[in-house]
């Protein structure tokens, strides 16, 4: 689930190498069909002259790994190297060849069924249907230490998807069925945004767990920066300002991705120009304003100092997107040593050297960037905010005009301006929408709830709001409890608050809008009629509507009823607005910052 853990060493000539320990491809989706060891040996070996390249073999830091080196030299090659000359340092573990059939070891706290893992009769809280009855799997793309990627078709429509299968045997401690439980959560959290690879669905049989998710087929940011050398700056600029916005975003929905590297960036597909979408969500968590974390996760080149001293919050992300700007203007990372001690000595310690080559051509917007976003002090490091605010990673000069709203007041703005049907329908929706789904929303409710009454009041809303970056005065913010308060019992409960708080992309499924269509056409004619309206105002607890001007908002046909088309028709509008952006926009080692001008 992404405990990558990345190593350096300087080989005997005396030249920057890197070397991958455990390098996870599980979401990989780009094509690569090397089925065992040897011929992916024969693969390296072959692609290159006799005289490039070597092999040595040798054992691992790792405990337990053995491991072979194939080396290959090329003096033209500008990426992960000091001067002239690079060692790519590909590493393969060979005893997972020798026993990929074995079975993992058991703790001794674990309780094993046959050939079964975990005792664990469900990792998803929902009952799901079944994979296959919607899906047809294709070629395998990639596979990592709990499972296995294969292209996977809709049957409905021949759209291509990626199908990550966890095998539930491989979960073998409580907080391995929780991680993948949290990681689906997440990712169901931060579905919509342009630039966070989307889910579209989670099922679950007897044997894995299996996500289905966007395909990418560009691969890694790493492989580009390793095929590149290194970017320009304009090139890495843009990067930057994609990476930042998924931080950003990530912060004001109260999610920490915790292990942002190049590996964890995929290319939708192979052009030059390709939108980059963030990936590998296995290590995120959810976090409240203020709250620190004290577990060591990440990967050993871009984890932040912090970290280390195990006290850290959303700021170390801001850390590793600097080490990510680094390596892309230069090829190497800014903190590395022979093995992880010395590494992470670096981190804690070592300077940041702007004197090696390419560093002297580079602008010093650019190593200011740098150098801001790592600082030791994460009180002190620039926000995600800043950094879109910086110079040189502003387009054309312009900077964003504010920084993103919280989502809870984004969210409560968008659902005030909704009319009451469609209010009405949201709530259906969120009413059948998995826990999975909704993981995220409930964290946010819990937060702001906090006598955990199950209502949220005009006091803690204010307060949440503030803690949280917003500040308005009180009539605004009557006005916001007020549009999501839509039995006017005077607080938002829980429900209410999923539905104010839903994305557009559940409220435009088609077997969601259906089954809130079926809700208020109680007859099942087809037409939702006044009197069905009215009967469903009262199930909800709204009084005093005015059930013609209602609708009248969605009758296109002015015959006095709605149809499932009008429906539709209104619950699609004004949907553009919901969830879109303002800007311009591994080893286990307040959302988001107060508002800053620009």
């Amino acid at each position: 689930m992404g405990n990558n853990c990345v190593h350096a060493k300087i080989s005997k000539d005396g030249f920057f190498s890197s070397s991958w320990w455990s390098r996870s491809p599980e979401m990989i989706t780009y094509e690569k069909k090397e089925s065992s060891f040897q011929e992916g040996l024969n693969n390296v070996v072959q692609s290159n002259p006799p005289e490039l390249a070597k092999i040595e073999s040798r054992k691992s830091d790792v405990k337990g790994t053995d491991q072979v080196m194939i080396i290959v030299t090329d003096e033209k090659k500008d990426a992960w190297m000091m001067k002239q000359e690079e060692m790519i340092t590909i590493t393969v573990d060979l005893k997972q060849e020798k026993t990929n059939n074995a079975k993992p070891k058991k703790p001794h706290n674990v309780k094993r069924m046959a050939s079964a893992g975990l005792q664990v009769d469900s990792v998803l809280k929902t009952r799901t249907g079944h994979l296959k009855e919607h899906y047809n799997l294709g070629e395998k793309l990639g596979h990592g230490q709990f499972g296995t990627t294969f292209l996977c078709i809709e049957k409905g429509t021949g759209k291509k998807y990626a199908c990550k299968s966890i095998a539930k045997r491989k979960l073998l401690t409580d907080e391995d069925v929780d991680d993948v439980r949290r990681e689906i959560q997440i990712m169901h959290h931060l579905s919509g945004h342009p630039t966070v690879i989307s889910i579209k669905g989670a099922y679950e049989d007897a044997v894995a767990v299996h996500v289905v998710m966007e395909l990418c087929t560009g691969g890694e940011l790493f492989d580009r920066i390793i095929k590149r050398g290194h970017y320009s700056e304009r090139q890495a600029a843009e990067l930057a300002r994609t990476i930042l916005g998924v931080v950003e975003a990530c912060h004001s929905l109260g999610v920490m991705h915790r292990d942002l590297k190049p590996e964890n960036f995929l290319f939708v597909n192979a052009e030059e120009d390709s939108p980059l979408k963030t990936i590998d969500f296995g290590l995120s968590m959810f976090f409240k304003p203020g709250q620190l974390f004290d577990d060591v996760v990440g990967s050993p080149y871009y984890v932040a100092p912090e970290v280390l001293r195990k006290r850290y919050g959303p700021e170390a992300d801001i850390w590793s997107a600097g080490v990510i700007i680094y390596i892309l203007l230069s090829g190497v990372p800014p903190f590395w040593g022979e093995s992880e001690e010395e590494i992470f000595d670096e981190v804690l310690h070592g300077d940041i050297d702007f004197e090696l080559d390419p560093w002297p051509k580079i602008s010093q917007g650019a190593k200011d960037l740098v150098r801001r976003m790592l600082i030791r002090d994460p009180k002190k490091r620039l926000t995600a905010h800043e950094v879109l605010c910086h110079p040189w990673v502003q387009i054309d000069g312009v900077a964003p005009d504010k920084p993103l709203d919280s989502a809870i007041f984004t969210r409560l703005t968008q659902f005030s301006a909704m009319n009451k049907l469609k209010k009405m329908a949201i709530r259906v929706i969120a009413e059948r929408l998995s826990e999975e789904e909704i993981a995220g929303l409930k964290e946010m409710f819990k937060m702001i709830d906090t006598d955990n009454s199950g209502q949220i009041t005009f006091d803690e809303l204010k307060i949440g709001l503030k803690k949280f970056g917003t500040n308005l005065n009180e009539s605004e913010i009557r006005d916001l409890m007020k549009a999501a308060d839509i039995d006017n019992s005077g607080t938002i409960d829980y429900g209410e608050f999923v539905a104010a708080m839903l994305h557009a992309n559940k409220i435009e499924k088609e077997d969601y809008l259906f089954a809130a269509f079926s809700y208020f056409d109680k007859d099942g004619s087809g037409y939702i009629t006044a009197d069905e309206l009215q009967k469903a105002c009262e199930e909800f607890g709204i009084e005093d509507v005015h059930l013609e001007e209602i609708i009248q908002e969605a009758d296109q046909d002015n015959d006095g009823r709605i149809d499932y088309n009008e429906f539709v028709a209104m619950m699609h509008k004004g949907n553009a607005d919901l969830g879109k952006k303002r800007l311009p926009n591994n080893f286990n080692i307040g959302y988001r910052e107060p508002m800053v001008a620009c």
